[in-house]
């Protein structure tokens, strides 16, 4: 962890780059912020934890003037002993002020080459006015390689990594040439960076954080990954409900400390296998019939003959590194992919070929790994996401809308899942991003839904919403629904699975069962085929994912 030993007390004004004060924010009948004062010092790596809805991404917008604050003042240091204060709900001003943000969700143009993304905002011209792509390029190129030089800025952004699109959109942050004018910049928010990203594009991400804070840019880091929190951090503030709760040095901190602060009560993250909720009541859920098969299932190269069977109370578990095709899988089996071949079944009835319709007619509920593409209808009221799987069934006679029993399920399942909303007709990006995964979630968990496909289900959870998806899941299998998982985070999977089937390249390279289930194995049958320097399995095998 990069030190501030040398560096000034918080307590010292001159060390103090940018200082938010008595910040409030409401948004209808939600109080987002509080009364909230930060300040920020130069140069460090300042994280702001708290849970979905605690106000953290609203605090970065405010200070990025993506907000107009209610009460308060956002400053920054315009000189020796002197601060300005930055116009509320001013982007242009933060910006000339040298604030920027990278947003938890890719802004980007994928079908558009690398530098025409990072010009969008300032095409340059020739002397007749056309677009001079040549300046476009060097100046891209410029931008891209202080972070990663192996990107070729010329090439389509849509075939890059998200690991590598994401540091693109750094990159876009780090440019300080604009139409307007603008300066260099001094702030960067970072709004859940990593949420999408593989292992090694994780830790190339944090390698580039270091780099720009011993750069003298200071780095406001939003995130729930304990892990990333106590590897780069040198401060922490966390917020609750809105409202300050604590400013700490990261070294004078350990995990469940930090969590108590968030949460408000002390709370064991599972380490090892999650108990049957059944098992706790005096007997053991055993798994019964199979309400899931997958049959030779193939998809162009993403997919190889693959089959496999999931009973009823039980949590299969999908590992594998990211690439290994198991998002392809969930697709496959929920229908997504017209390509694939193969056959699936539901609960002894035949869906393959059916699509989405048949796959939930059948009973089967997918969370996919990307909520805003996949997951939600953006101009819907939360409340009719939450209901969309539920209207045939719960309609009355001739399909008439059934508004008190949606009413009911949704007032139900958002107390459950403490979705926080201003209203059911809320639109979904009125929310937090870990709201908006909890919506997703508590859509598909009810009752109907006998097989659920889970495709990193955590993602974008704070930690003490993880721990209750957690026993979420284990009940909704105790009550009889069968659960296919895939989580990147080995944890997770060990701490919920029954058995756990390892993908690679497209195929299943092998299962583990009770005692086999360990992080070692996961990796190297995720590896199998793949050529691995001596010793990297090893270290491989060693390392613990981040915490999300």
């Amino acid at each position: 962890m990069k030190s501030l030993e040398s560096a000034a007390s918080p307590s010292d004004p001159s060390s103090v780059l940018l200082a938010a004060e008595g910040i409030s924010k409401r948004f209808g009948i939600t109080q987002a912020l509080d009364d909230v004062s930060v300040t920020f010092l130069a140069g460090e790596i300042h994280a702001l934890m708290g849970e979905n809805g605690a106000g953290k991404s609203t605090l970065g917008k405010v200070i990025g003037g993506l907000h107009r604050q209610d009460t308060g003042t956002v400053r920054i240091a315009a000189g020796p002993g002197q601060m300005r204060e930055l116009t509320p709900g001013s982007i242009d001003d933060a910006f000339h002020a040298g604030v920027r943000i990278v947003h938890q969700e890719l802004a980007q143009c994928p079908n558009l080459t690398v530098a025409e993304n990072l010009s969008l905002h300032d095409l340059p011209r020739t002397r007749m006015g056309l677009l001079d792509r040549r300046a476009m390029t060097e100046r891209a190129a410029a931008l891209v390689h202080r972070l990663e030089p192996g990107i070729d800025v010329e090439a389509p952004l849509g075939l890059l990594s998200p690991g590598r699109r994401q540091i693109c959109q750094i990159a876009a942050a780090l440019d300080d040439r604009s139409a307007s004018g603008g300066s260099s910049p001094r702030v960067i928010v970072f709004d859940e960076p990593t949420s999408s990203l593989s292992i090694a594009e994780t830790e190339r991400l944090l390698e580039i954080t270091r780099k720009l804070a011993a750069g003298g840019i200071t780095i406001i880091y939003v995130s729930h990954r304990m892990g990333e929190i106590f590897a780069v951090c040198d401060r922490v503030t966390v917020l609750r409900d809105g409202k300050f709760v604590a400013t700490s040095r990261v070294r004078d901190l350990d995990e469940p400390t930090l969590v108590e602060q968030m949460i408000g009560r002390r709370l064991s993250t599972p380490t090892g296998k999650l108990p049957s909720l059944a098992a706790e009541g005096g007997h053991v859920a055993h798994p019964g019939k199979p309400l899931l098969k997958v049959s030779g299932l193939s998809s162009a190269s993403k997919l190889s003959d693959i089959s496999l069977e999931v009973r009823e109370r039980e949590i299969v578990g999908i590992g594998g590194l990211v690439g290994s095709g198991r998002s392809e899988l969930l697709n496959a089996i929920f229908g997504l992919d017209v390509h694939a071949r193969g056959r699936v079944d539901a609960d002894g009835k035949v869906i393959s070929g059916g699509g989405p319709r048949a796959a939930i007619e059948a009973g089967i509920g997918y969370v996919p790994e990307d909520r805003r593409l996949q997951g939600l209808f953006f101009l819907l009221g939360v409340g009719e996401n939450t209901v969309v799987p539920y209207m045939k069934r719960l309609a009355r006679a001739l399909g008439i809308r059934n508004q008190a029993g949606e009413s009911r399920l949704i007032r139900d399942r958002f107390a459950e899942f403490r979705v926080k909303a201003a209203s059911p007709a809320s639109l979904p990006g009125e929310l937090s991003g870990g709201n908006q995964q909890k919506l997703l979630i508590a859509r598909w968990m009810g009752e109907g839904t006998k097989v659920l496909l889970l495709d990193e289900p955590t993602r974008g959870i704070d930690v003490g919403t993880k721990a209750e998806i957690y026993k979420l899941v284990r009940a909704a299998a105790d009550a009889g629904a069968a659960v296919l998982l895939v989580s990147s985070e080995m944890p997770e999977l060990l701490a919920l699975s029954d058995r756990i089937l390892v993908m690679a390249n497209g195929k299943v390279t092998g299962e583990l069962r009770d005692g086999e289930m360990t992080q070692a194995n996961i990796l190297k049958l995720a590896t199998a085929e793949r050529e691995m320097p001596a010793g990297q399995e090893a270290k491989d095998a060693g390392r613990v994912l981040p915490a999300r």
